[in-house]
This record gives C-alpha cells, sequence and structure tokens, in this order.
C-alpha cells in the first residue's frame, strides 16, 4: 500500500497532464500548442527560464537570451513562439512544438519592428544552436541547485515545497536528461552544421525513433512554410507531395509524424489529437502575407514595381514556370527528378528506402496508420505564393536572391550571410551580402560545404538580360 501511495503522489506531483488553456485563437494554438512531448523533451519551467542568465557563453556567439535562437518573443508571453508551455503534475513544463521551426519575421525598413509570420519559413531560427546550448549547460559542472536555485527564486517567489521539489528531484532529473540528450545528438558532429534557417529534419528521426543505424547522409535544408495546406489535400485525381522530396503525401500523417519526431509517443497523443487537429485547420486555411512589391506604391519607394515590367514577367512565368509552380500546373506538387533539376542531392539521399519501410511499420503493435510515405529521386515543385518571404532559395537555403536565382550556377554566390530579416527589395529575397548588416546580425553560409551546393535550377537562367528583370519583378510579387 505504501508504494501504491507513493506511485499515485508522485504522478500527481509530475506527471499527470492537466490541460492547456482553452483558446478559439488558432494561431495561438499553433504558436503554442503542446504536441505531446512534455514528457520526452519538456524541460521545468522556471530551470528553462534562467539557463540564458547562468550560461551565457554557451550562447550563439554576441546573443543574448532566447532570442539567441531566432525566436519570436511576443510581449507578455511566458516563452517565445514555438514554444508549449503545458503542466504535468503541479510543474509547469516547456517544449518545442511545430512553430519552433515554422515561423518567420521581417522588415522592410531597418528601422521596423519585426512582424511575425505565423507558420512561415522559419528564416532565422537555430534550432541546432537551441539544442547545443541545452546539451552544453546540462554537461557544464555548474548545472547544480546552489547555482540555480538563486537565478530562480531571485525572479520568482517559489514556495518551500517547490524549492524542495526542483532542489532535490527536478534539477538532478533535467542534469542527466540533457546529458543523454547529448549522447543522442553526437552524429551532428560529424556533420556540417545546419545554421539559421535550416534542419537536419529526419536524421534524428532516423537514429533515434526508427533505431536505424548513423549511415552518414546530410539532411541539411531549409525549413517549409505551411500556407494554405488544404489546397494540397488528395483528390480523386491526384495526389500532392509533402516535404522537400516528397516522402510523404498526407497532410495528417505528415502531422502526426512530425510530433512524434519531436517527441510525442501514443500514450500522450489521445490527449494531444484534438490539438494538432487544430494545427493542421490552421495550416491548411493560413495563407502567407501578401507581398508589399506593388506597382501602387509612389516612384521612388524601394518596393515598387513598373507595371509594365510586371505584365511582361507574368507572360514570361506561365511560359517557364507555371507548369511546376502553378496549382494547375502537371508537375505542381510532384517530385522532379534529380538528374533533371541538378540541385544538391544530400538532403535527398538522406531519406532512404530504409527509412521509409520503419516509418511506414513505426511501433507495430499501435496502429498509427501510416500509408503513405515515399522514397522519390527528386525534390517537390512547390507552389510560389509568398516567394518574398522565402529567402534564401532552393529546397537547402543555397542561393540567396530571387535575382542570384535567375542567374547560372557559376554566377551565383559562394558565400553569403541568412538569419537577417530585412527585406532585400532591389534583389528579393533577405538582405545577406558581405558589408551589409546581413553579416553584421547573420551567419556565413558557404556553397562548399557539403549539403550546401547551389548548382542547378537551371529554369530562367538562359534568358536575356531585360527578361530576367521582368520575371523577377513578377515573383517579387507573389
Amino acid at each position: 500500500m505504501t508504494l501504491v501511495a507513493v506511485a499515485s503522489a508522485a504522478y500527481l506531483l509530475l506527471f499527470r497532464p492537466v490541460a492547456q488553456p482553452r483558446t478559439n485563437d488558432l494561431a495561438q494554438v499553433f504558436n503554442h500548442g503542446s504536441i505531446g512531448n512534455e514528457e520526452t523533451q519538456g524541460l521545468p519551467y522556471w530551470i528553462w527560464r534562467v539557463l540564458p542568465q547562468l550560461f551565457p557563453e554557451h550562447l550563439p556567439a554576441n546573443k543574448d537570451g532566447y532570442s539567441a535562437f531566432g525566436l519570436f518573443w511576443a510581449r507578455g508571453e511566458p516563452v517565445p513562439v514555438g514554444l508549449s508551455m503545458s503542466t504535468l503534475g503541479v510543474i509547469p513544463r516547456v517544449a518545442p512544438n511545430c512553430a519552433f521551426c515554422h515561423q518567420g519575421s521581417y522588415r522592410l525598413s531597418a528601422y521596423d519592428p519585426p512582424t511575425l509570420v505565423t507558420a512561415g519559413a522559419g528564416g532565422r531560427v537555430n534550432p541546432q544552436a537551441y539544442i547545443r546550448f541545452l546539451i552544453a549547460a546540462g554537461a557544464d559542472p555548474r548545472f547544480t541547485a546552489d547555482a540555480i536555485m538563486p537565478e530562480i527564486t531571485a525572479i520568482y517567489d517559489m514556495p518551500l515545497w517547490e524549492r524542495a521539489l526542483y532542489r532535490f528531484l527536478l534539477i538532478p532529473a533535467t542534469r542527466a536528461a540533457l546529458k543523454e540528450q547529448g549522447r543522442t545528438f553526437t552524429w551532428m558532429q560529424s556533420r556540417p552544421d545546419w545554421g539559421p534557417g535550416r534542419i537536419d529534419p529526419f536524421n534524428p528521426v532516423k537514429f533515434q525513433n526508427l533505431r536505424l543505424p548513423d549511415d552518414g547522409t546530410i539532411g541539411n535544408s531549409d525549413m517549409m512554410p505551411l500556407w494554405s495546406l488544404g489546397a494540397l489535400e488528395a483528390t480523386n485525381e491526384r495526389r500532392f507531395s509533402l516535404h522537400w522530396d516528397g516522402l510523404q503525401t498526407d497532410l495528417r500523417e505528415t502531422v502526426l509524424s512530425g510530433a512524434i519526431g519531436d517527441g510525442m509517443t501514443y500514450k500522450s497523443f489521445p490527449r494531444t489529437e484534438q490539438t494538432l487537429g487544430r494545427m493542421s485547420d490552421f495550416i491548411r486555411l493560413q495563407p502567407p502575407p501578401p507581398s508589399p512589391f506593388s506597382s501602387a506604391r509612389p516612384i521612388g519607394d524601394p518596393y515598387r514595381v513598373d507595371p509594365a515590367a510586371i505584365d511582361a514577367g507574368r507572360a514570361i512565368y506561365q511560359a517557364e514556370c507555371a507548369t511546376c509552380h502553378e496549382p494547375g500546373g502537371a508537375r505542381y506538387r510532384t517530385p522532379i527528378s534529380i538528374v533533371e533539376v541538378g540541385t544538391d542531392r544530400h538532403r535527398l539521399d538522406m531519406w532512404t528506402p530504409a527509412a521509409r519501410q520503419r516509418y511506414a511499420e513505426y511501433e507495430s503493435d499501435y496502429k498509427w496508420g501510416f500509408v503513405n510515405f515515399h522514397k522519390t529521386e527528386g525534390y517537390v515543385a512547390t507552389g510560389l505564393r509568398g516567394l518574398w518571404l522565402r529567402g534564401p532559395y532552393l529546397h537547402n537555403g543555397s542561393v540567396p536572391t530571387l535575382k542570384a536565382l535567375l542567374d547560372p550556377p557559376a554566377q551565383r554566390p559562394r558565400q553569403f550571410y541568412r538569419g537577417y530579416d530585412l527585406i532585400d527589395p532591389a534583389n528579393g529575397g533577405f538582405v545577406s551580402a558581405a558589408g551589409t548588416d546581413g553579416e553584421r546580425y547573420g551567419s556565413l553560409y558557404g556553397t562548399a560545404q557539403p549539403g550546401n551546393g547551389n548548382t542547378g535550377h537551371l529554369w530562367g537562367t538562359d534568358l536575356p538580360a531585360r527578361a530576367k528583370e521582368d520575371l523577377l519583378a513578377y515573383l517579387k510579387t507573389l
């Protein structure tokens, strides 16, 4: 009976899930809703809250607090966008959700505050730096109750019972969990850094969830925006490919498998299913923000585009691009052979036939119903709405601007800076060149690194100079 009482008390104090407050704001659900990974990925809130103050040397260079990872933190919220805050027992816990990678921000002027783009391409967020920070903090000998508790009690008048819980249980357990995470992510040391705006999306799943051996592959690629995905529901005539390489063709399975990859389990799924459904509803409906590039702007405005150029560019787009990138096009949302597209193939090779088979059979004793995983031989021709917010370009973000994308690969920049959110009105994309604030606030990207190649996608590169200018003018307005 004593053991039963102790177990029951431990469950009530530490593990009993408490539902998040209900809201009808689907953007809030997407930005902060739980995906059921608190048990596997959650950190006690007050430990998480003080880590940057305790271990600033483990943050990216010249950065401060959790803004170091490119996360948008709205005034008054307890956590940045991309993190959920849920209670297990009596302890609030912080864990990443879908919006960690799928959020964006932009500024039209250097003097503007950032504008959040919910479900956008995560051009500034740096999940690898966040993982490495937590691992380094957990391995630091100063990660002790004697060091952490004064930082917590300086900002939170913690009751005595909770102080005891943190000091004797939660701090030691969190340190042990972060040390284990360090062992889990050892494989990252043998790969090029992801950098801001990018992630290796499925190698962590392959090695941790699917228990596949380290095969040395590199999956570094940009985070995709999640806009208007309701238009990609399967029809009687066709199915549309999701992910850069089309490894899924079903939105529900994509959301479920993404949550599993981030730590959801079959035990937490029943309480999380409704939230995941509401997140799915949001990304089905949420459109990209309208482009600021317009012929209606006054002459001299950097975001004004000439109406004649837009019309000419639209005609070129219909002739050169629409078959692949317009919803009615025959090749829209289908994988284009790597031989034809010619872009860096590392991301494609990372997703293997063995991974496809293992995920299709994932947890065979629990019926997830996965039947739409695929192994393809190319990259998907995605839609181009919101293109002005999706730089850098190509699946691995290896081309900084739309103007450079229309240049032959040999003329594209071999190095540039990414992770800055100021729009480049002349070239399309974000300010990224050496000698600009893109260098000051961004991170260097080199195309010579494995997985970073900027070759391929030759469509439009052989157009006359004037036609390229017209096409660029139109692309900016998408």
